[in-house]
């Protein structure tokens, strides 16, 4: 039996939100305002949230929602319901090792809803990444108009620039077709 640690100030925290769903910043706001809060700024509270999300959603006692145009949805599983009512959660959660190198052994094909899930999330990630590399390469653009004497230090930049938008193009565009392609199928 492996057992994951689960801190006993964001417990009390978690139990609050059994039976709804909530987004990383809810809980972290959550997490924020509660008396038993260790951290004083807000973006260590959140990585200490979310590490914690992520181990628990590894030992499934959470488990994450995506939602089209919106942010992931995180809800308690029944695992971790049954586990906090029964006073099993306290600091420490049991998890069964067996079970996790079994799904490790075996790789189960996912379903379409999944892989669609997955390829949605890459693209928005594409899609993020898109306009990083578009803002980089128009930000070198405006320097070497507003700076001529820059342009030769800038213009290997804003060249690796328009070339990391156009492969990320490239991979967007093929998301999107291969996504077309499989929404259909789901229905």
């Amino acid at each position: 039996m492996k057992t994951i640690e689960i801190k006993p100030e964001l417990l009390a925290v978690l139990r609050s939100f059994t039976q709804q769903q909530f987004t990383v910043d809810q809980l972290t706001t959550a997490y924020l305002e509660s008396k038993t809060c260790k951290h004083s700024n807000k973006k260590s509270a959140r990585q200490f949230v979310y590490r914690n999300m992520v181990r628990m959603m590894k030992a499934e006692l959470m488990s994450r929602e995506i939602k089209e145009g919106g942010w992931p949805t995180y809800v308690l599983t029944n695992r971790f319901c049954e586990s906090a009512d029964n006073k099993k959660v306290s600091p420490k959660v049991s998890t069964n090792k067996q079970r996790q190198y079994r799904k490790q052994d075996s790789p189960e094909k996912p379903s379409v809803t999944t892989a669609i899930r997955e390829l949605s999330e890459r693209l928005s990630k594409h899609r993020s990444d898109m306009l990083c590399a578009v803002g980089e390469a128009e930000e070198y653009h405006a320097l070497c108009t507003a700076h001529p004497g820059l342009k030769i230090q800038t213009q290997e930049l804003y060249n690796r620039a328009r070339e990391r938008s156009a492969i990320l193009l490239g991979k967007i565009k093929a998301l999107e077709t291969l996504i077309s392609i499989k929404a259909p199928e789901q229905c």
